[in-house]
């Protein structure tokens, strides 16, 4: 018997980790009993191959973890047409793997670039399916000294690190502008930070524009981008989203979309679908398409927490949701706006859902630091989870160091549940606050948001490859010129 030396044992090594990333970072996905949707997401590269490719391919890729041949049987070697293509694929290095997505903490810890107030749990309408339940609980109001200091903390760190560009952003469990002072305030604050320290401000935040003439024309000369929330036709609208007297939202709403349209102003649409609108929402889609000019309109469906778990809207058939979120991107794709869901990322790939915390300091009404937009204060149920600092006054903000180490410690790679997905580098986990679970021990579960992402990425691929000509799609490189039979 011979002997194998440290070299050649080392090579082996080498070649059999080569082999390991490889098959971790392909994956077929079935269409039918002859054909699969072969993806490979670190390269950027899909098609569709029947099953002697996918077999082929997985032959070629255990040769490429072993130092001598895997099988001397001649019925294991590809056809002339099968090596063609794996020939094919060699010239786009599909069989190489790619390196994993650079974190931005790993890469350059927590520099704090924006500052996202949470003005207020107030709110002039009483939206079904509020996750914060909006208006139920004690009046939060920001004070301005909270807000001052938050600004003037994110300033410092901006000009500590040769920033260029600072964003200013109001968000929360309620309607910013029903604190007012304390926006304008903040608002005309940042602008005169912005011309003494030479900085780009960037002015935003998520609103429902159910406002006064003076709010909407105040927001326009002072704000550089919104999100509003509006769900579409008047009935739709005005059924989630009805106003605290019970008036219809619909025409105050659809006049602040109309005047931003006429100024040119830059904003997207936050659509929310429950279970009695999932069968319109194509339909509501193309309203919104026909009648406004968002630059983007993202749609979710409703999350079981807060009023959407009281008045049971979360939806009950996501295949409705998927079926009508496909009709409606064909829709939107004609009027050259993008639909977009937030776990369905094609053009993203990332170890993580969410960077919010690395980039932004988040303040509750009370001076809570929070990692997540949606936990709006400690009234939330998982708040304690998320909550990772406060303010002490004297402009003084504490962080628990370990705490936010923590939260960044959830990684696409730590979560067991996603390793065979083909979604992994896109949704990253989806969600931390969607998929928590103090019964699991990384503490985060799959859930039915898994398999709308996986729907809406396999359409997001196929059609992908359609516009390619029906072949295949390879994000960094030109195809179009490509033989037709190549792949098959």
């Amino acid at each position: 018997m011979g002997v194998l030396s440290a070299t050649t044992m080392r090579n082996e090594e080498i070649e059999n980790k080569k082999y390991n990333d490889i098959l971790q970072q392909i994956f077929t996905i079935p269409l039918d009993e002859e054909k699969y949707l072969v993806y490979a997401p670190l390269k950027g590269i899909a098609f569709i191959g029947n099953t002697s490719l996918v077999n082929s391919i997985f032959e070629h890729c255990s040769r490429l973890g072993t130092c001598t041949p895997t099988s001397n049987n001649p019925s294991d070697v590809p056809s002339v047409g099968v090596k063609d293509e794996l020939n094919f694929l060699q010239k786009l290095d599909f069989f190489q793997p790619a390196p994993l997505p650079v974190d931005e903490y790993e890469q350059k810890g927590v520099q704090y670039d924006a500052v996202i107030l949470f003005l207020t749990n107030q709110c002039n309408l009483r939206c079904s399916y509020c996750y914060a339940s909006s208006g139920e609980h004690q009046t939060q109001q920001m004070p301005w000294d909270l807000a001052k200091a938050s600004i003037d903390f994110v300033m410092r760190e901006v000009v500590r690190n040769h920033s260029p560009i600072m964003t200013l952003g109001f968000h929360g469990g309620g309607e910013p502008t029903l604190n007012w002072d304390v926006l304008t305030r903040a608002t005309d604050y940042a602008h005169s930070l912005e011309k003494k320290n030479n900085i780009q401000l960037q002015v935003t935040g998520a609103f429902n524009g159910y406002w006064p003439e003076k709010v909407l024309h105040y927001i326009i000369k002072n704000f550089t981008e919104l999100s509003l929330s509006f769900d579409g036709m008047p009935s739709v609208q005005n059924s989630q989203r009805p106003a605290i007297n019970k008036k219809d939202s619909f025409p105050r709403v659809a006049k602040t979309l109309h005047t931003l349209d006429q100024v040119q102003f830059p904003y997207g649409i936050r659509m929310t679908v429950t279970n009695d609108s999932v069968c319109d929402l194509a339909e509501n889609i193309s309203f919104i398409c026909e009648n406004f000019k968002p630059k983007k309109i993202q749609v979710e469906p409703a999350f079981n927490v807060g009023r959407a778990k009281k008045n049971k809207s979360t939806i009950t058939d996501l295949d409705i949701f998927v079926d009508q979120f496909i009709r409606g991107f064909k829709e939107a794709e004609k009027h050259q706006i993008t639909l977009f869901y937030s776990g369905a990322r094609l053009d993203a790939l990332t170890q993580r859902f969410c960077l919010a915390a690395c980039r932004a300091l988040v303040v509750t009404p009370d001076g809570d630091i929070t990692t997540c937009f949606e936990t709006y204060s400690r009234e939330h149920p998982l708040s304690q989870h998320f909550i990772v600092g406060s303010y002490r006054g004297n402009r003084q903000f504490f962080i628990e160091e370990e705490k936010l180490r923590h939260h960044f410690s959830r990684t696409i790679e730590s979560i067991p549940h996603c390793e065979g997905c083909f979604c992994k580098w896109h949704c990253a986990g989806d969600c931390a606050i969607k998929t928590f679970s103090e019964e699991t021990i990384d503490g985060f579960h799959s859930t039915e948001r898994c398999f709308v992402n996986q729907e809406l990425i396999k359409f997001f691929l196929l059609n992908k490859i359609k516009e390619n000509g029906g072949l295949i799609w390879a994000n960094k490189y030109l195809i179009s010129s490509l033989p037709k039979e190549k792949i098959r």
